[in-house]
Parts: structure tokens; sequence; C-alpha cells
């Protein structure tokens, strides 16, 4: 009976090894779906056309692919967006061979991620799961970026006639230690810290600024706020600085977690999906800097395209200074922020940030690998009727870098 029973498990379990395999097999296939959507061809939505422009006068053609406080501007004859086709934007290989290789092991934590490695940790999102909107949330922190960036910038504000009442320029460098897709590349001193990333910038203009250093030092672990440094000119001397990502630095609006459509604190929000959408968004630019126009210079003008989205909602568990909720619109395809809305405590809109990329065929830095970058912010603040806009006008990627640029005696070294 025993060896009758022993023929009857082994039967079994080479009858599931078939059904198994390829169950491992289509999980394969839905995660590559995920990051090649458009390989059916590009998205088509009824009365929106590659070639046509979408103004004040046909407007409502574009009422599902938009939120309603971003047609209502349109309708108002703030701007136009004149439409291209959708296009492909593969992430680098290596990225999407760490998301297979570790699929299945990031969980979530009561405020952290747990057991991540590489990749992306939740390619697979289902609507109806009570957490797919924290679980894009963290695939949007840990979006590819790369190892490391170099990038040249500019930030405007400007008022509603486009004149440009305060313009900064500044170099900024920042690098990743951790979560690398090929674990060997990590470093090692990182890891064993919990520093997920460092970020240097230095000023270039004005004159009056021009000079002054930080060093932030971002946790891996999302809870901890940064760690930050100041190398000042005029002293000579660095002193720590309070971490706040509410704070608008540099005399500016936009608040620290407002970068890159968002880069705070996930824990610190209720985070609810709303589903997923095909939305207009600006398309890749194949230019160094997006072409500007309609009410202040504010908007960018070349080619929207459709795209589909992840759409999530932020609400504060804890008093925000000035939001009450955020709204972002995440790209599938590289997780990246294609535009996200504010709102006050009154529940009204505030804020929309747009953001814009580079093509890849675009790349006159010579630069190894592709990698969604913003190429432009545009941060326009309805309430006050102005905008602040920051672009980088230059960048390169996972060139050799000398980590001593992140420590606070390199700030010594490279300081004035």
């Amino acid at each position: 009976m025993s060896r009758q029973k022993g023929a009857v498990l082994l039967f079994s379990f080479l009858c599931v090894l078939p059904a198994w395999g390829r169950a491992e097999e289509n999980v394969q296939e839905q995660i590559l779906a995920v990051f090649h959507p458009y390989r059916q061809g590009a998205l088509q939505v009824d009365g929106i056309t590659p070639g046509m422009t979408i103004d004040k006068t046909n407007a409502q053609v574009a009422a599902t692919v938009l939120p309603p406080d971003i047609l209502k501007y349109i309708t108002a004859g703030h701007f136009a967006i004149p439409v291209q086709p959708t296009t492909d934007l593969p992430l680098r290989p290596a990225h999407i061979n760490a998301t297979l290789d570790h699929y299945g092991k990031a969980s979530l934590g009561e405020d952290t991620l747990q057991h991540y490695v590489a990749g992306r940790p939740f390619p697979l999102i289902a609507p109806q799961d009570p957490q797919a909107g924290l679980k894009v949330a963290w695939n949007l922190r840990y979006r590819d970026q790369g190892e490391n960036a170099q990038m040249w910038s500019t930030n405007e504000l400007r008022n509603s006639s486009g004149n440009v009442e305060r313009a900064q320029s500044f170099y900024f460098v920042s690098l990743y230690g951790m979560h690398r897709p090929e674990a060997d590349k990590n470093l090692p001193q990182w890891e064993r810290r919990g520093f997920y990333s460092k970020q240097y910038s230095r000023m270039l203009a004005p004159a009056d600024m021009e000079g002054t250093q930080t060093l932030s030092v971002t946790h891996d672990n999302n809870a901890l706020g940064d760690d930050q440094w100041m190398y000042d000119t005029r002293t000579r001397r660095i002193r720590k600085t309070v971490y706040n990502p509410y704070d608008a630095p540099g005399g500016g609006e936009l608040l620290v977690e407002d970068r890159a459509g968002f880069i705070g604190h996930i824990p610190h929000y209720e985070w609810q999906y709303l589903g997923e959408q095909v939305v207009l968004a600006p398309g890749p630019i194949k230019a160094a800097t997006p072409t500007w126009g309609g009410r202040g210079n504010w908007y960018p003008i070349d080619p929207w395209e459709l795209r589909r989205a992840h759409v999530i909602e932020a609400r504060p568990k804890i008093a925000h200074p000035t939001y009450s909720r955020r709204v972002l619109y995440i790209d599938l395809q590289t997780s990246v922020v294609l535009y996200s809305l504010v709102y006050d405590h009154q529940g009204n809109h505030h804020r929309t940030f747009l953001l814009v990329y580079r093509h890849p065929e675009f790349n006159p830095w010579e630069n190894e690998v592709w990698l969604p970058q913003t190429a432009a912010q545009p941060s326009i603040d309805y309430q006050r009727d102005r905008a602040t806009i920051f672009q980088i006008h230059k960048i390169f990627h996972n060139r050799p870098m000398n980590e001593t640029r992140f420590t606070t005696m390199g700030l010594m070294l490279y300081g004035k």
C-alpha cells in the first residue's frame, strides 16, 4: 500500500510539473507585456489622430484621455496640443531581467518595502488588489534611473506674461549604490549602511549663490528623512541642514517632494489605485529642451501622445502644509510620472506638474544607454498665476565617477 501511494504521489507530481512550468512561463509573458505594451501597435482613440492639434475649438475629443483639470485650460485657450504617434520606450534589458529574476520577492511591510532586490518590485498590478496603489508608488520609487547621472540644469519662475522673475542654474549629480540590476555592482559600504542614493549639487548662478554646494543621502528605508549638508561660500564652512520634504528650497515655490512629479515619503501617505487609463501626455522630445508656449510660456507644446498609465491618489496621513491630495499618472511602460495634480485643503486644484522626457534617438552626449530621465518639469501654479520651469540641458549617464564627490570632505575639496 505504501508503494502504491508513493507511486500515485510521484505520478501526480510529474503531472503538476508541466502545468507549473506553463504557469511560470505565463507570468513571465505577462511581465514582458508590461515592459512592451505597444508591440501590437500604437494606441488609438476615436477622434484623435497623429498630426492633429487639439485646442479650444475641439478640446472635447480629449475628454476621455485628459484629467478634467487639464482639459479645462485647453478649453479656455491656455494652450494647444499637437499629437504624435505613441512612442515605444523600452527600458534596459538588465532592468527587465532583474524584474524577471526577482519577481515575487518584494513584499509590503508596515512602513517599508521588504525583501526587494532589484528591478520593478511589483510588475503585475491587479486592479482589485487593495494595495495596488501602494505597489505602483513603490514601482515609481524604484524605477530604472541608472547607476549615476550628471546634469546641467536651470530653474525659472515665470509670471503670467512669460517674464522670468527669478532664474537659477546648477550642476547636479546623483549616484545609486543599492538595488542595481547586477548585484555585484552595488556599493557594499552603502548597502551595509542602508544608503540608497546620494545627490550633490553646485549652484552656478545667480552670482550671489554661485559656489553654494549641497550633499544629501537618501536612505533605502523610505520612512527616514534624508541627511543633508550645505557648503556656504561666505564662511567656507559646512553645516548639516534640517530635511523637510515640504520645504521650497532656494526661495522657490516647488516643494522638495514635488520634484520628478513626486519624490516624497511613501509611508507618509494613504495610496489608492484609481485604475489603468489611456492618457494624452507630453511625448518624448528629440531636443535638448522642449518648445514652450501657451499662457505665460508655461506649457510644453512639442507633440503629446497617447500612453497607458496607472492612476493613483495619495492622501497625507498627517496634516500637509500645502496639499490635501495628489493624483499621479504613472507611465505603465517606464514607471515615470507623466503628470501630477495637487489640490489645496479646500479641494481646489492648486498645481499641475507636467513631465517631459527625451526620445531614445536623441543622444548628443554619447550616453551608452537610454534612461527615462526628465528633460523638463513645468510646475504650474494656477492660484498664484505663475509657473516654475525646471529644465535639464545636458545629461551624462553611467560615467565613471569619484565617490569623494558624495562626502562632506568632497564639499571642502570642491568649495570656492
